[in-house]
């Protein structure tokens, strides 16, 4: 079990991870974001999200340069920052389309 979010890259469509992983990334985007761009995603990261969260395409585009600004910062671990990437792209590809970001 974990999170799962739409418009990702596997074969489902989607991005995964643990609610462990989940609960870390928060704390690596934390770490590196500026608290005025933290505010913008903390509530992704501040306990468990309801069923079927649906977020609107506009703010799914904020929400991806969030993610993007966070991958690119040098103290973002690799691993992490590839993980942030892939998030970022599945927020771009619910921006661009038009559709809601399903987390589930």
């Amino acid at each position: 079990m974990g999170i799962n979010i739409s418009h990702g890259s596997n074969q489902f469509g989607e991005e995964r991870l643990s609610y462990t992983s989940h609960d870390q990334l928060g704390k690596q985007l934390a770490h590196v974001l500026s608290s005025r761009d933290w505010r913008k995603v903390q509530h992704l990261f501040t306990g468990r999200l309801p069923d079927d969260y649906l977020i609107g395409p506009d703010q799914a585009g904020l929400i991806a340069d969030v993610f993007a600004k966070a991958a690119q910062h040098p103290k973002m671990p690799h691993d992490w920052a590839t993980t942030v990437r892939r998030w970022a792209a599945a927020g771009y590809r619910a921006w661009q389309a038009g559709e809601p970001w399903s987390w589930t």
